[in-house]
């Protein structure tokens, strides 16, 4: 698969609003202005995926000070709608994937899981003080659930019924983490 990965810009957005919605249910879909505030936040995070010129996925990524499953697991962090400036921190030590998507035609062909790893390779060499990668993804989700596992990922913990599809079943939200094997570095 020949896929084109690039900073998404202002003018991706009707794109990003499409992938968005033929990802996700209602309930679960994140409002246009977020995707706004990310891009005005932190644009290193936010980044596309093309095949023959035409937007097939996009990755949104935060850069936390810091995070730990077992002192600071603040649900907040990992809302929907959540505010990007909130925690951001380019000089921080978490990477965390605050949201993925690919086109239905585009899944189960690899585009995934080339998106992910080139985007969190990308944003690791930008970001080197980065020692870990969080994310959240639904209980029922296999798939992805599968990518992640075979990226690496374990669970650190879970948000109970955090993703509420509207009409649909609930499901809870786990969280998943990795650590990159880096060394600290001094501030």
């Amino acid at each position: 698969m020949d896929l084109n990965l690039r900073r998404a810009r202002a003018a991706d957005l009707d794109a990003v609003m499409a992938l968005e919605r033929a990802a996700f249910p209602p309930g679960v879909v994140e409002e246009r202005a977020v995707f706004e505030r990310r891009l005005k936040v932190f644009s290193q995070g936010f980044l596309l995926a093309e095949a023959a010129g035409a937007p097939v996925g996009y990755l949104c990524a935060e850069v936390w000070t810091s995070w730990d499953a077992i002192t600071d697991f603040d649900a907040r962090r990992f809302r929907l709608g959540h505010d990007a400036a909130r925690w951001l921190d380019r000089r921080g030590n978490t990477l965390y994937i605050a949201s993925m998507a690919v086109a239905p035609n585009y899944r189960g062909a690899g585009a995934g899981r080339a998106l992910f790893r080139w985007a969190v390779a990308r944003l690791l060499r930008e970001f080197p003080r980065v020692r870990r990668v969080v994310l959240v993804v639904n209980e029922h989700w296999a798939a992805a659930r599968a990518l992640y596992a075979g990226e690496g990922f374990t669970e650190a913990g879970y948000l109970p019924a955090f993703f509420r599809p509207a009409g649909g079943r609930a499901g809870d939200g786990l969280v998943l983490k990795k650590e990159t094997g880096r060394v600290a570095t001094p501030a």
